[in-house]
């Protein structure tokens, strides 16, 4: 029996210290597993707080600090005389941040009818602007331009109402001269999303505000200046509490850019022409300051602030005169017989002929079973003269002697083939062939026609209106070309101080004898006082010098051309200026251009009205014309009473014998 409860309590005694023992290792495990969790737990604190906290506490502030584009202020562009031409009008516009907008979908879709609604906002215009942006874009998304006062108030007074829309200033492009300058200018718009991808490294946004075409695109960079930004502190409920400017912040306004345009003289040439098709440059050949450069028919830049509707847009695009496109510098035509100035500089360079060297013109060549007609029957005729009639016999057999090799020598010499460099946007270059050009672009031989046909600046030659400006330049300048630009000065838009002198920057020199050039030049003033440019270039008290050029065209009329300089004299000065003068359909040069240029000159250089010294020249060629007739009539009745009064004689002599 006692043996029997001692076993009892043996077993007793070792179960309990099994318990123990188990118990003892469940509180170890526990330890180890708080021990391990402690450490996990301190790591990881160590780990946000430490390593991340960086990253964690710039989260924890865009919870309640938001940065907010600001943009510059963009430069305002002035004419060489000080008016200005583009200019900031303040507006205030009404905008859409995404990322403070409803998370919910149809919370969201609620509050757009409810804008579109109550402030009379297209719902698909706001959906289509919205859709360029993601959801969590701080990227303010413009909604409305021009909102009146009672849309601000009211939307200042209901802003729990309206999540995430907002109203602000804004400074909006506009020019005051309206249509002038049009392809000098050109506009600013939205940024398209080629441009952005192209251009989002240079700080532009998905809402930025580029320039499209003129200065406005060619300087942009300069122009737009470097965005800012605020900051922005919100509540719980997205709503702005307060707004900070730090000093980093504020935004640099862009560069002023003052052009060497003249505002009356650009004014004077659009009126010379406007309703025909047509490009005029003038300009200062000594410096290669663009004083007018007018491209016909043109548009008001103005349309495009707060966008162009898609129906005026459209009878922009599809007019067949293409307002849009810069004749002066993209037009290609052919240069007719303004090229022959070019040939002239070309071979008397070569030595192949001095200014007393004679060619015999009987009105005109015959090659192989064709006749190459002339403006005349001239003779014996040397360089001087067959400058001045434009004697095409002259320059067809030069042109015959010498081959198209010689031609595009000159024509390149000149920088025909190239761009000149204007500061302007799309510049385009015409064709000067060649034996390879044509038997690659078109796949035939050259034939000695094709020749004749480019002396004449016809056939394959072809050109731009600054290309033309700038060889005639060359000339006048005694072979120094200088690049053409529209922009004069850069200044900076806070102190005025000027950043850069855009003039006098050579763009090429013809290391030709100073004599050539002179002989040349001659020439264009015999053909204004009594050539081919006489009638259209009359000018009684300024002295002028022009070659005028009428381009053949297959669709229609053909184009005018003249391009002259005054006042005249071989050694240049900064007193002269010149003018190109492009109409297109327009006819003979001297009768079309040329009163156009001459109006221009006569205007700039002796302060007479343009339009009357015009219409006085086309008076004046009536009166020439009508003259003409008279005398060609009384010729002919003489010529006839000679006839009649021989007839006579031998009826008498007949009936005596």
């Amino acid at each position: 029996m006692n043996y029997i409860n001692i076993k009892f309590d043996n077993e007793k005694i070792g179960k309990s210290n099994n318990n123990e023992e188990i118990f003892k290792r469940k509180i170890i495990a526990l330890g180890v597993i708080c021990v391990l969790g402690s450490l996990i737990l301190i790591g990881r604190l160590f780990y946000v707080q430490i390593i991340k906290n960086s990253y964690y506490d710039n989260l924890a502030r865009n919870n309640k600090e938001q940065i907010i584009p600001v943009d510059a202020y963009r430069g305002e562009i002035y004419d060489r005389n000080g008016i200005i031409v583009a200019e900031n009008v303040k507006r205030y516009t009404m905008y859409i941040i995404p990322v403070y907008l409803p998370k919910n979908y149809f919370e969201k879709e609620e509050l757009l009818h409810r804008v579109s609604k109550v402030f009379n906002i297209d719902l698909g215009n706001i959906k289509s602007k919205l859709k360029k942006h993601t959801t969590t874009t701080y990227d303010s998304v413009e909604i409305a331009e021009d909102i009146t006062l009672a849309q601000m108030s009211y939307l200042a007074e209901r802003s729990e109402e309206y999540p995430g829309v907002f109203y602000s200033s804004k400074s909006i492009r506009n020019y005051p001269q309206g249509e002038t300058m049009t392809h000098i200018i050109g506009y600013i718009g939205n940024i398209s999303q080629d441009e952005y991808k192209n251009k989002r490294e240079e700080g532009y946004r998905l809402n930025s505000m580029i320039g499209k075409e003129g200065v406005e695109q060619y300087y942009d960079k300069e122009l737009r200046g470097i965005d800012g930004y605020v900051q922005w502190i919100v509540d719980a409920r997205n709503r702005v509490k307060e707004t900070i400017t730090p000093s980093t912040g504020k935004p640099i306004p862009g560069k002023k850019l003052i052009l060497s345009i003249d505002s009356k003289i650009q004014k004077d040439a659009e009126e010379l022409i406007r309703g025909r098709v047509a490009s005029i440059i003038v300009s200062r050949p000594t410096t290669g300051e663009i004083l007018a450069l007018v491209s016909s028919p043109w548009y008001d830049p103005n349309i495009f602030i707060g966008g162009i509707n898609q129906k005026s847009y459209n009878e922009l695009i599809n007019d067949p005169e293409n307002p849009f496109w810069n004749k002066s510098i993209r037009g290609r035509y052919a240069p007719a017989s303004t090229l022959k100035l070019v040939t002239s500089v070309g071979v008397l360079n070569e030595g192949y002929v001095t200014a007393n060297s004679t060619r015999y013109c009987g009105g005109g060549m015959r090659l192989e079973n064709r006749w190459y007609k002339c403006t005349g029957h001239h003779g014996a005729i040397g360089l001087h003269k067959a400058l001045q009639t434009s004697c095409n016999t002259y320059f067809y057999n030069i042109a015959y002697e010498l081959g198209p090799n010689f031609l595009k020598k000159y024509a390149d010499m000149f920088g025909l083939s190239e761009e000149t460099g204007i500061d302007l946007p799309g510049e385009k270059i015409g064709t000067v062939p060649s034996s390879e050009w044509k038997r690659r672009k078109v796949g035939e031989y050259w034939w000695d026609g094709d020749t004749i046909q480019f002396v004449l600046g016809q056939g394959y030659m072809s050109t731009t209106p600054i290309a033309v400006h700038m060889a005639t330049s060359a000339i006048i300048n005694d072979g120094i070309m200088y690049r053409p630009q529209v922009v004069k000065e850069i200044r900076s838009s806070q102190t005025d101080e000027v950043i850069y002198d855009n003039t006098k920057e050579v763009l090429r020199t013809l290391e030709i004898k100073k004599a050539i050039f002179n002989t040349v030049k001659e020439g264009m003033r015999l053909s204004a006082t009594s050539g081919t440019s006489a009638t259209g270039a009359w000018s009684p008290n300024i002295p002028l010098a022009a070659k005028t050029g009428t381009a053949e065209n297959q669709q229609g009329k053909n184009h005018s051309w003249i391009t002259a300089f005054g006042p005249y004299s071989t050694t240049p000065n900064d007193d002269m200026i010149a003018v190109t003068v492009m109409i297109e359909h327009g006819g003979g040069g001297g009768l079309n251009a040329g009163p156009v240029a001459t109006a221009l000159l006569r205007s700039i250089l002796g302060g007479e009205d343009p339009q009357a010294v015009r219409d006085d020249i086309y008076t004046r060629m009536t009166y020439v014309r009508n003259q003409k007739y008279l005398r060609r009539m009384k010729a002919r009745q003489e010529e006839e009473q000679k006839l009649k009064t021989l007839d006579a004689l031998k009826t008498i002599s007949t009936t005596n014998q």
